[in-house]
């Protein structure tokens, strides 16, 4: 009887080991950042400056172009009908 829990034991620890070996290979394992292509270099943008001149132009309390501007350059259709 104690062999059975010896060997059950052994199996256990056989187990363990291979499913920490796997957590371990797989934590090396780097993801590619998304986005990117290889090779291309990062253009900046400056994205948080656009975003405050399309406020200040379309949204803003005293817009820089007014609504009738607004529809114009945007094409809004109405999806009502």
């Amino acid at each position: 009887m104690t062999d059975d829990y010896e060997s059950s034991s052994d199996d256990d620890d056989e187990f363990i080991i291979a499913a920490a070996q796997i957590v371990q290979s797989a934590s090396h394992i780097r993801k590619k950042p998304g986005g990117s292509i290889p090779g291309r270099t990062y253009k900046y943008r400056n994205r948080e400056e656009g975003h405050a001149r399309l406020y200040q132009d379309y949204l803003s309390e005293n817009p820089t172009y007014g609504p009738t501007d607004f529809r114009r350059r945007l094409i809004l259709f109405d999806c009502s009908s």
